[in-house]
């Protein structure tokens, strides 16, 4: 087998030199190592074997296999249909290895014979293809073809919901969910989640810049050659005018009120509690310099070295403290440094009863809240001493963000 670790090492950096995810390097490097331990058995005595004993080994080792290559699937975030593919090749390995195992054919006795055999093998074969496969998702060319003579979006006398849905519709017909992810949705990684990230957050001219001017400002993350080239640059002179419009106002929509926005590329994304630029943007607002939130300032009542100035003022200095008991929903028992991300979220944009702390979400854009608290956290926890970094959030499922807008966290009545 230690011949063959120089070519799982190869085969690594192969894979990783095409940027393929983690998952993809162990399971081809795996592979290879395991051709390599089959290859090394001392080979055995050779022996018909019945059906019973072809199966009973290879089954549970297959069964293992499968729930493996399923539950990895599922953590590197490949779609379902991707993960029942592995699982597939599993079952196809099977098959084979079982082939290899199986009862010497009899000499066929007559032409008859021999023909009746290879109908019903091709038969039984294509049978199975065709049931299995008409359980996959079927491609139709027209619905393509209906999606190219579809007329453009006209957004004149449409609602805010409706121009949110048609917006949706846009952003589905140029397959941009084949490079983004909006949340659950989408089949890759090669641009950002839009919905972790939180792009609703950006001003509407932002997000139209990175639909008709990619180039100008990468994401943070992926500003490597091969990510840069990926998003088109042709969506200015291909969609209407209402038709970016109507994008705009759908992204708009992808914001998560109950987590800190996440950036970067799968496997290897942090957090805005470490971003030392963010933080370096919030301490900014925190003091009152911020352009775009002129009349905001922190340091007035929290002081700019974190001491309070004004009288009952949250001290972020002291990880211990708890939370408040004026607001109906307070968490009891639960110290700033635990706080949830949620808990910042709602003592800053919706404010606290009978205090100086204003809803101050109703003021300004909650991109820039998000970032002064970033900086604010810091005081009891400086960005230089921390060990590791703070863990991604899960993805909210469709369930929960129905929830959100039930629960009435967002503060726009459209999302």
């Amino acid at each position: 087998m230690l011949k063959f670790l120089p070519l799982a090492v190869v085969v690594w950096l192969v894979v990783a030199w095409f940027e393929l995810n983690m998952l993809m390097r162990w399971m081809l490097s795996s592979v290879v190592l395991v051709y390599a331990f089959l290859l090394a058995l001392p080979p055995k005595k050779l022996t018909e074997k019945t059906f019973g004993q072809n199966i009973k080994f290879k089954l549970p080792i297959l069964l293992i296999i499968a729930g493996i290559l399923w539950f990895l699937g599922g953590k590197f975030g490949f779609p379902i249909w991707w993960q029942i593919e592995f699982v597939a090749f599993a079952l196809v390995a099977l098959a084979f290895f079982m082939l290899l195992d199986i009862k010497t054919l009899k000499p066929e006795k007559s032409t008859f014979s021999w023909v009746f055999r290879l109908l019903t093998t091709y038969a039984l074969a294509s049978g199975l293809f065709i049931v299995i496969t008409a359980q996959l998702p079927q491609f139709d060319p027209q619905v393509e073809v209906d999606k190219l003579n579809r007329p453009p979006v006209k957004l004149e006398g449409l609602a805010g919901p409706e121009v949110i849905a048609a917006g949706r519709e846009v952003f589905e017909n140029n397959k941009c969910f084949n490079c983004h992810k909006v949340f659950w949705e989408g089949n890759s990684d090669r641009g950002p989640n839009l919905g972790t990230r939180q792009i609703g957050l950006y001003s509407e001219d932002y997000i139209r810049g990175q639909i008709t001017n990619p180039r100008a400002d990468q994401s943070p993350g992926f500003d490597d050659k091969k990510s840069k080239k990926a998003m088109p640059t042709y969506y200015e002179e291909d969609l209407s005018e209402d038709e970016i419009d109507a994008v705009v106002a759908y992204l708009k929509t992808l914001r998560d009120p109950t987590h800190m926005p996440v950036e970067g590329k799968f496997g290897s994304q942090w957090t805005w509690w470490d971003d030392p630029k963010i933080i370096a943007e919030g301490k900014v607002i925190f003091e009152g310099f911020g352009k775009q939130t002129e009349g905001l300032n922190c340091a007035v009542c929290h002081g700019k070295e974190g001491i309070p100035i004004m009288t009952g003022a949250m001290d972020f200095r002291k990880a211990d403290n708890p939370d408040t008991n004026k607001m109906p929903d307070h968490m009891p028992g639960v110290l700033m440094k635990d706080w949830p991300d949620a808990l910042w979220y709602k003592r800053v944009t919706r404010g606290i009863d009978a205090t100086p702390m204003a809803p101050w979400g109703m003021l300004f854009p909650h991109l820039y809240l998000w970032k002064a608290e970033a900086y604010a956290r810091t005081f009891h926890d400086p960005l230089d001493k921390r060990t590791e970094k703070r863990p991604i959030p899960p993805v909210p499922t469709k369930e929960e963000i129905e929830k959100w807008k039930t629960d009435g966290l967002f503060m726009d009545p459209l999302l």
